[in-house]
């Protein structure tokens, strides 16, 4: 089964003295990507507009780190009709937005009662990412993290969409059991 696995552009945010997004000039989407035929070996990879990406039986897209929030909870017992509300009542004052406004994504094999990790990813912007894929023919399967909650314990530098190429740009993030932190070298 070959398989495209292409990293979602960071979400834009606001910065202070930055200028009304709904002002400035639409972006062009590049997407890092890399495929297998196998699952196993990588073929390829590079950068390339949505409509430049290799296609491929199925296609993944990857969240960046600081894009997700995380929430630790004890996963609420309801109907699976209801499971989403119940979520929100336990974590709407962590949520830094509207609960209207974020994806909430439960960990796989999560059991009702017992504690568990919830993704939380805007959602408009993520409609969004899919939507400019979708239009160019690029249909996702799965969307997933890039770091999650997990043990052992991982870690990897990276450097934000902004500020490539600078030393003061790279971040650590963490991954433990504790939860998935973000930490820029340069302080803060």
């Amino acid at each position: 089964m070959s398989t495209l696995v292409l990293q979602l552009p960071e979400r834009r945010r606001l910065r202070a003295g930055a200028i009304d997004e709904s002002a400035a000039p639409s972006r062009r989407r590049e997407y890092a990507y890399a495929t297998s035929d196998d699952g196993i070996e990588l073929d390829a990879h590079g950068d390339a507009a949505a409509s430049l990406l290799p296609k491929r039986s199925v296609v993944i897209a990857v969240v960046r780190e600081a894009d997700v929030a995380w929430h630790r909870i004890t996963l609420p017992k309801a109907p699976a009709a209801r499971l989403r509300a119940a979520i929100v009542g336990v974590i709407e004052e962590a949520l830094l937005d509207d609960a209207d406004k974020v994806h909430l994504a439960v960990a796989p094999l999560a059991v009702a009662g017992q504690p568990t990790w919830v993704a939380a990813v805007d959602k408009a912007w993520l409609a969004d990412e899919l939507a400019a894929l979708e239009k160019a023919g690029v249909f996702v399967d799965r969307v997933v993290p890039m770091a999650w909650p997990d043990d052992p314990p991982a870690g990897h530098f990276h450097a934000p969409a902004e500020g490539v190429g600078s030393a003061q740009s790279v971040v650590l993030t963490w991954a433990s059991v504790d939860g998935v932190a973000n930490v820029r070298l340069d302080g803060g």
